[in-house]
């Protein structure tokens, strides 16, 4: 091959010389690209390193007017003038309205006369009661005295028929004019007639022994002490009767005319003060915007709806052991129809916003009312404060909340159950609208200097919790275990298993395993 070679031409051997670099270059770089070792997947690298981690539950809701000014107007008030239409916005002190009130006075005079009825009922009750109370005390009283004088007496009795068994065994009844001389002492005694009769009847069933010479001054002795017996008897007998006719007034009783007073009263008010509010003429108590107008110049008021009073349940408070008498007083009392009102203006305030929002159950134990929140609108974010948590759960209003939607996806969902919460507005200007929707970060706590990595560093796997150290002399990763503590946005505090300084990797693909090689990716 090498003569052959040699006997070409001096430009063949240029062409076979150049063909055979060519080939020998296409071979070396197809070898190389088939055996080269793939580079290293770069990845973003982060440091573990001390700073704040703020804990906030995120959560949307829908914007509200903290103060609603529902003004309302009685049936029969003549409308004059009206000075705002729904849509406007009013300063607080602008004028809304004026009304010829007299109308509306046979209302708030009747409501004036059933509260004063009402509270002359209660009092009489209340003070009847004290006195009965009172006075069933000194019968308790009375009747251990006159119950131990009774005993007394018997045991003086019982002494002188010893002294005197088998001087006679014949008896009488006590002489009338024995028993009416002491009936006659009694009443100028002070004793009541009843007291008399019951002596009386009492001393007229009473056998003394027939006086005889022998022993004449023990049994007149005896004669003495059976009539003071009958007396005493017929004091005792009277008290019973007096202590049976003076009745104290059952508690549920006074508890419900007090109900009514207070009722009566609170309707008294609510008129009065709508009469009043009205005769002076309607104006803005705090700045708004007009919701609602319900009355026209020139008209005589007619409410839509007639506004709820409120109520008592009488039989609740009674129960069964009310007599027909005082049921009666007291449906009497809380009869009468009720004042017509409606809402005439409904304004709601600019100057008091809140907004709403439903909790899940963990959520609802970590809020308190006092917290700070974060309100965002349009843009732009604002103070505010938790000032309400409720107690009790009730349906989802419809706003959504990381946990609850967590839970769901979890299977620990509670279904539409959850709590309110309502956050109130520093500060709002035009950006924050009423009925429109925001984004809210109620901040649950704050930790100080704590150590803390990027969330996305952070990978989760069979209820561990794991980062993917880095070398960065090898090039190489390492997987280890941590355990977690608190989180915000964009960090996770790593409470064990990482140390100030050291490096691992953000957003690590799971799979990677210790000794991989990766590449620190260029900012």
């Amino acid at each position: 091959m090498l003569k052959s070679f040699k006997k070409k031409s001096p430009q063949a051997k240029t062409g076979i010389i150049a063909f055979i670099v060519v080939m020998a270059v296409l071979i070396s770089y197809v070898l190389y690209s088939n055996l080269k070792p793939e580079p290293p997947v770069e990845y973003e690298i982060a440091e573990a390193g001390y700073g704040t981690i703020t804990d906030y539950l995120d959560v949307n809701g829908v914007v509200e007017s903290g103060v609603t000014e529902d003004l309302l107007a009685i049936e029969g008030v003549v409308v004059e003038e009206v000075f705002v239409n729904v849509g406007d916005s009013v300063k607080k002190g602008d004028k809304l309205a004026t009304f010829n009130v007299s109308g509306a006075a046979t209302y708030l005079n009747d409501a004036k006369k059933a509260y004063d009825k009402a509270l002359g009922e209660y009092n009489d009750a209340v003070s009847t009661s004290n006195t009965n109370s009172k006075r069933k005390a000194e019968i308790a009283t009375e009747v251990e005295r006159v119950s131990k004088e009774i005993a007394a007496k018997q045991s003086e009795i019982d002494a002188l028929n010893k002294e005197l068994e088998g001087v006679t065994t014949e008896t009488a009844p006590i002489p009338d004019e024995q028993i009416n001389q002491i009936a006659m002492q009694m009443v100028a005694n002070g004793s009541n007639l009843m007291q008399v009769k019951a002596f009386k009847e009492a001393a007229k069933t009473v056998e003394v022994p027939v006086v005889d010479s022998a022993s004449s001054e023990k049994q007149q002795e005896l004669l003495t002490k059976n009539l003071e017996l009958a007396q005493l008897n017929a004091e005792l007998s009277a008290l019973y009767a007096e202590d049976a006719t003076t009745i104290v007034s059952d508690e549920s009783v006074t508890k419900a005319l007090k109900s009514v007073a207070d009722t009566k009263k609170a309707e008294y008010d609510r008129i009065k003060s709508a009469y009043d509010k009205m005769a002076s003429g309607w104006v803005a108590e705090n700045n708004g915007i007009v919701t609602q107008v319900n009355i026209k110049p020139g008209e005589s008021f007619v409410p839509v709806k007639e506004a709820t009073s409120s109520s008592v349940d009488i039989a609740s408070l009674l129960g069964d052991s009310v007599d027909e008498e005082t049921m009666s007083l007291i449906s009497s009392l809380m009869g009468g129809s009720s004042t017509p009102m409606g809402t005439g203006i409904k304004l709601e305030s600019y100057d008091d916003m809140i907004v709403s929002v439903t909790v899940g159950k963990s959520d609802l134990l970590k809020t308190k009312v006092g917290m700070e929140a974060v309100i965002t609108s349009l843009g732009t974010e604002y103070k505010g404060e938790v000032v309400y948590v409720s107690a009790t759960a009730s349906e989802s209003s419809g706003g959504l909340d990381i946990g609850s939607i967590a839970g769901s996806l979890m299977g620990t969902g509670s279904g539409a159950q959850g709590a309110v919460v309502k956050v109130k507005i520093h500060n709002p200007d035009e950006k924050i609208v009423i009925g429109f929707d925001v984004d809210i970060k109620i901040i649950l706590d704050t930790y100080e200097n704590v150590l803390k990595v990027p969330v996305e560093s952070v990978v989760y796997d069979s209820g561990t919790y794991s980062v993917f150290v880095f070398d960065e002399e090898e090039g190489t990763v390492t997987k280890r275990t941590v355990t977690k503590g608190s989180l915000d946005d964009t960090s996770y505090e790593i409470v064990d298993g990482l140390i100030e300084g050291e490096l691992v990797v953000k957003s690590p693909d799971p799979k990677m395993e210790d000794g991989t090689k990766v590449a620190k990716k260029n900012a």
